[in-house]
């Protein structure tokens, strides 16, 4: 792999870099694909089950806070919406901190403050204390662990990256699967204000997990005298098997521009020198680079888009070294991180606005089972409630393993498999109120569990599908806020349709109608995609005739 910036010429033969250019520019370490990267891996795997078992297993609470303090469902159940909106929405500014700051400092920073602001819940006289102890405090704590847990397993694997992190989220769902049955114990034996304790104890593990988060190690420096190989390749890039289909339709699979795939967003596009110099200076910088929030194998990306499996480079620019990233300049790179998170431009994008109202739409929808599964379930006289959200939990830990290992295959169409797993999981939780004891409700689960993973573990992937690797960190950005603001509504307005109608049935129904529709709606995204051809293939031949 070069370390340097590729130069070719007009004629396409290989250009030797300046000794100038040369000093300072260096691209982000290799990642090494093993080595100390599976004690990352370890590492977010335990983080995942702490931060995400208590997330997805707070309906245990839930039936307590509402039996305790007897406030209401609909205003009880902002104190999750609130957490997972804080959690979500958090995401650009936890990236510009890691930018700055690096995992670790954001990471251990993250725990302290969640596991301080659970602690001082178990002293909450009223919903009020917990909406901001619980729901802002804790949720941005939350926020500052997510987005590092994730990348600090990214930039440590490239071959393997689809394997370690689909290693590290499983944590999700094993966190789900027993964390739900020790909340219930604990409660059961200290109290919710005891359990609430424990809990922001057991958050405090997160400290020491977070500290394995080590940076990848630079590689050896090549002195100025030593010769450098430099290549340069020309591969056509082609639309994933998510969108191939619809390239053939139209007799033929679009070939795009190398760059789709090699280019760095614009805020890494300043004078290498200053760029160096500004990692060295300022922190990580590691939220610059455009894959690094790909879960995917880059192998199986290059097999794709038909190129070939070598690292994402730098590219040298001319511009002037402080040009304007949107609204913030990007002198500094925490400040270009949330630029480019936040950056509103993909809003023109029609396949981009559908796919963002997709996932709005299954926000709203995707917490309601896990906060009302239990006091359901209580209300029918199901015996052992919390076991069913364990069995959400284990049904998602297998479901993510089996998606992301087929999601790789060349022969799977993932928008597909994403559609039809969306539109399966909305479909089971409207049907869900069909059921009335234990084993219905177990199968209900089961469905759920394993369908609701693809949400989780191939958005990503799929975005890249549709937009391209240069516009994840952007497109992943925005998704974030629009996930936060979603799960605001959910939970909450579910909880008022009980207050109003005395039936856990039309927040299921509510559920269940906007993930199944969020599924429906991406269909869409191939005659999108064929008619965006069409158009293309149009210009493409009168500029071939002129």
């Amino acid at each position: 792999m070069s370390h340097g910036v590729i130069k070719t010429s007009k004629n396409g033969n290989n250009v030797q870099p300046s000794e100038s250019s040369r000093e300072g520019s260096e691209s982000p370490p290799p990642p090494p694909d093993g080595g100390w990267g599976w004690v990352v891996v370890f590492a977010s795997f335990m983080i995942h089950i702490v931060t995400d078992g208590m997330t997805y297993s707070f309906g245990v609470f839930y039936a307590e806070f509402l039996t305790y303090f007897d406030e209401g469902k609909g205003k009880t159940a902002w104190i999750v919406s609130i957490l997972v909106g804080v959690t979500l929405s958090s995401g650009p500014i936890s990236s510009s901190f890691v930018n700055r700051w690096g995992c670790r400092k954001v990471t251990v920073a993250g725990a302290l403050l969640s596991a301080a602001c659970i602690i001082a819940s178990a002293f909450a006289g009223n919903v009020l204390t917990l909406i901001f102890t619980i729901g802002v405090g804790a949720g941005l704590g939350f926020g500052l662990i997510y987005l590092p847990a994730i990348v600090s397993v990214t930039v440590w694997f490239e071959r393997y990256r689809s394997l370690a992190t689909g290693i590290a989220v499983c944590g999700s769902g094993l966190g789900t699967f027993l964390f739900a049955p020790i909340t219930s114990a604990l409660i059961t034996n200290y109290g919710w204000r005891g359990a609430m304790a424990i809990m922001g104890a057991l958050i405090l593990n997160c400290v020491p997990l977070g500290l394995m988060f080590k940076p990848v190690p630079e590689p050896p420096k090549m002195s100025a005298s030593e010769p450098m190989l430099v290549k340069s390749k020309k591969s056509p890039l082609k639309r994933s098997q998510s969108t191939e289909n619809v390239a053939r339709a139209n007799g033929k699979v679009e070939d795009n521009d190398v760059a789709r795939l090699t280019l760095s967003q614009p805020a890494l596009n300043k004078p290498n020198d200053l760029k160096h110099q500004s990692h060295s200076r300022h922190g990580s910088g590691i939220m610059l680079r455009p894959d690094v929030l790909y879960q995917g194998s880059v192998t199986s990306l290059a097999k794709f888009r038909g190129t070939s499996p070598e690292r994402v480079q730098l590219r040298e620019s001319s511009e002037d070294p402080v040009q304007k990233c949107g609204w913030l300049p990007c002198s500094d790179e925490s400040k270009a991180a949330l630029s480019e998170m936040l950056d509103l431009s993909l809003l023109v994008d029609p396949i981009f606005i559908l796919f963002s109202l997709s996932n709005f739409l299954t926000s709203i929808g995707f917490y309601i089972p896990y906060v009302y599964t239990v006091p359901m379930s209580e209300k029918l006289g199901v015996p052992n409630p919390a076991y069913l959200i364990s069995i959400i939990g284990a049904s998602n830990l297998v479901g993510r393993i089996i998606l992301g290992y087929i999601s790789d295959k060349p022969w799977v169409n993932r928008l597909l498999a994403y559609n039809l797993c969306l539109t399966i999981s909305g479909i089971s939780t409207a049907l869900a109120m069909a059921c009335w004891e234990f084993w219905g409700l177990a199968l209900y689960a089961t469905t759920f569990g394993f369908t609701i993973g693809a949400y989780v573990g191939l958005t990503s992937v799929v975005l890249v599908d549709l937009l391209g690797i240069e516009k994840l960190t952007n497109a992943f950005g925005l998704l974030l806020l629009f996930q936060g603001i979603a799960s605001l509504i959910g939970p909450p307005f579910a909880g008022w349709l009980y207050d109003e109608l005395n039936s856990y049935a039309p927040g299921f129904y509510v559920a269940g109608g906007t993930i199944s529709l969020s599924g429906l709606i991406l269909f869409f995204i191939p005659i999108i995609e064929r008619r965006n051809n069409r158009r293309r293939w149009n210009q493409e031949t009168v500029m071939e005739e002129i």
